[in-house]
């Protein structure tokens, strides 16, 4: 009988530590954003990025949280500077919606 409440018990742990993590996409890191690796970001990088994340198959990451982001809007947010681009301490300054995967900054970001 004490195994069966700690299998039902390790059992359930797992089920909702599968959920939890399915519930919170990773954060987006400037490396897969940036595909020219030029050091910084385009436009045009944003934008691609903001509909793979949309497209069907891409996971959790801002399906089914109401309307998409305006790409061009996401870049504003981002380019505190107004330069056209986004640089990789702007990206890591860029504020974040509440909610999975936006709390804080980056690791090993200085606070």
């Amino acid at each position: 009988m004490k195994h069966r409440v700690v299998f039902a018990a390790s059992f359930a742990a797992l089920l909702l530590g599968a959920r939890l993590a399915g519930a919170q996409p990773a954060p987006p890191s400037f490396a897969d954003i940036d595909k020219d690796k030029n050091g910084s970001l385009s436009k045009e990088e944003v934008a691609a990025w903001l509909a793979a994340r949309r497209a069907p198959g891409a996971g959790a990451g801002g399906q089914g949280q109401g309307a998409p982001p305006d790409p061009a809007q996401v870049f504003a947010r981002w380019d505190t500077n107004g330069d056209g681009s986004v640089s990789k301490a702007e990206f890591d300054a860029r504020p974040r919606p509440p909610g999975a995967g936006a709390g804080g900054p980056p690791p090993g970001a200085a606070k």
